[in-house]
């Protein structure tokens, strides 16, 4: 029996952007997941809250789920299991480093796969393309907005747009606002020309200097001054220091420095060694999946410019640094 259709979407701009595509093209066009219109049902998640919304997931009169830019992870492996179990049809779009890893394992717990290293919303776009269904000029204009924030190198974007985007992706993660999340899904996919956004969004607050940030270019530049070149990129151990800030912000704050590839060594609260690398490119993405496959790493999270590699206790920094250099000479 053909239901209807629920998406889970991350909270971020790229899970946003990717539902809204699917809700268009089911809704209006009435042409992907299933044929003829449908209703759509939306529920953001991340990996880890993907336990706490089976039973909505469940208690609908679904028959496809469509599950978008959220990284595979064991909480991912229950919940689809669980899906399976339910007969519902099963999508699963995303570009995170974990999902490519595991790919084979997706393929076995879903109906369709689609797994790649540009952000999701472009994959979603790609797939909208060869259906053939032309999508509104709003929504290609976010599409390509967000995949420039994801690290995807477009033509010259508006720049006071791309600020506009940027401050809505960062309301949507500080808020977590699930009324807010959904209008801002529904406003994109609609067909109608409005010219203002259901709710209002502060830009100043976050295009602005803020002291927490300027604190945090502060470290980086002391950061800095010990950083190793390795060909274009810069790496760093600060295992002996104590960052006061997200290891994330820390390496994006160097990247700005260098404008090259940064490689931010760390150790973790349990004294484990591990690595962000911070590019513009799908360099990050590069260096996590090749550690992982040489063994060096035994766990791996991230996207195609922000990576985190959990390195093994008994590996040798060196030899971590010369695989690397390795690395970069197959790229050249």
């Amino acid at each position: 029996m053909v239901g209807d259709v629920v998406v889970v979407a991350d909270w971020d701009i790229d899970g946003v952007v990717s539902a809204a595509q699917i809700v268009y093209s089911q809704e209006v066009v009435g042409k992907y997941p299933l044929d003829g219109k449908r209703r759509v049902f939306l529920i953001p998640s991340t990996s880890k809250t993907l336990p706490f919304i089976f039973n909505e997931v469940g208690s609908l009169n679904v028959s496809h789920l469509v599950l978008l830019d959220i990284a595979y992870s064991r909480d991912a492996m229950f919940f689809l299991k669980k899906i399976k179990n339910l007969n519902i049809y099963s999508i699963y779009i995303d570009h995170h480093i974990s999902s490519f890893i595991y790919s084979e394992t997706i393929e076995s717990l879903v109906d369709e796969f689609i797994v790649g290293k540009i952000p999701t919303a472009y994959l979603v776009y790609q797939l909208m393309n060869s259906l053939k269904i032309s999508l509104t000029s709003r929504l290609k204009a976010f599409i390509k907005a967000a995949s420039t924030i994801e690290g995807r190198r477009q033509k010259a974007l508006n720049r006071k747009f791309i600020q506009l985007v940027i401050a809505v992706s960062k309301t949507l993660a500080h808020s977590r606002n699930r009324e807010q999340w959904e209008k801002l899904i529904r406003w994109l996919s609609s067909p109608l020309p409005q010219t203002s956004m259901p709710f209002n969004i502060d830009i100043d607050k976050f295009i602005k200097p803020q002291k927490n940030s300027e604190d945090v270019n502060l470290f980086a530049n002391e950061l800095a001054l010990r950083a190793e070149k390795i060909f274009n990129i810069r790496f760093i151990d600060a295992r002996k220091t104590k960052p006061r800030y997200r290891p994330s912000a820390i390496a994006s704050a160097l990247y700005r420095i260098f404008k090259n590839p940064v490689i931010l060594l760390l150790n973790n609260k349990e004294g484990k060694s591990y690595i962000v690398v911070k590019s513009k490119d799908s360099t990050a993405y590069t260096i996590a999946l090749e550690l992982y496959r040489k063994g060096m790493a035994i766990d791996i999270m991230g996207h195609q410019t922000l990576s985190y590699t959990l390195l093994r206790d008994d590996v040798d920094i060196n030899q971590v640094k010369n695989f690397i250099r390795n690395i970069i000479l197959k790229k050249v």
